[in-house]
């Protein structure tokens, strides 16, 4: 089975992004968020202790837990087998849980993210089989602007919850995502939102273009 990093850059593919109406989604509850930099959370009765990651190379860092580690070849080649899998993959020791970075080739200016997000999001909802839908955002990471969904999706003997963030990196697609089954949905949504909160850039070539 395909995760959902490899559908979205597959569907985007082949994806126009026309006009679409506002269809009343919903929206992402803001509810208090975990201190990452505290020096242990506790989190499903388990301590953790965060650091800031680099992700993509002088671009993008992101605090993860120190526990997490690049998934495996042979572990993305079962869980992500198509050649739209994430670039960039950690995830714990049991792989259950994990955080993806993938900065597609994908044209995506910035002013043309709430088109992409709507785009995205009649894809998911309209084309593929959700066991819920939880809401859309927005909201500011490193300084951009950035979008969010958060859904489950069914797999064996489970659910599969999903935080995935949208934005523009370099004119590109560049999409992270959060996801862990539902029985550590309750201990994780908070912490997934603040991992998501604490990606920061640095991307000079931006920076240098519009000079």
């Amino acid at each position: 089975m395909k995760h959902w990093d490899e559908k979205i850059v597959a569907m985007m593919n082949g994806m126009k992004m026309n006009s679409v109406e506002d269809d009343d989604y919903g929206h992402i509850p803001e509810d208090p968020e975990p201190d990452l930099k505290a020096a242990f959370l506790q989190i499903g009765g388990n301590p953790y202790s965060f650091q800031e990651t680099e992700l993509l190379e002088g671009q993008l860092w992101m605090m993860l837990p120190r526990t997490f580690k690049p998934m495996s070849e042979q572990m993305m080649n079962m869980k992500y087998p198509s050649q739209h899998r994430p670039s960039i993959i950690y995830t714990n020791a049991q792989g259950t849980i994990n955080i993806a970075v993938n900065h597609t080739m994908n044209p995506l200016p910035a002013e043309d993210l709430p088109l992409f997000k709507q785009s995205m999001i009649q894809i998911l909802r309209r084309t593929q089989k959700l066991t819920k839908w939880y809401g859309d955002g927005d909201r500011m990471v490193g300084g951009r602007e950035a979008a969010t969904c958060e859904f489950l999706t069914p797999v064996v003997n489970a659910n599969l919850y999903h935080l995935m963030l949208f934005t523009s990196l370099e004119d590109r697609a560049l999409i992270c995502t959060f996801n862990c089954t539902d029985h550590e949905l309750d201990d994780w949504q908070r912490v997934a939102s603040a991992i998501m909160n604490s990606v920061r850039f640095e991307v000079h070539d931006e920076r240098d273009a519009g000079e």
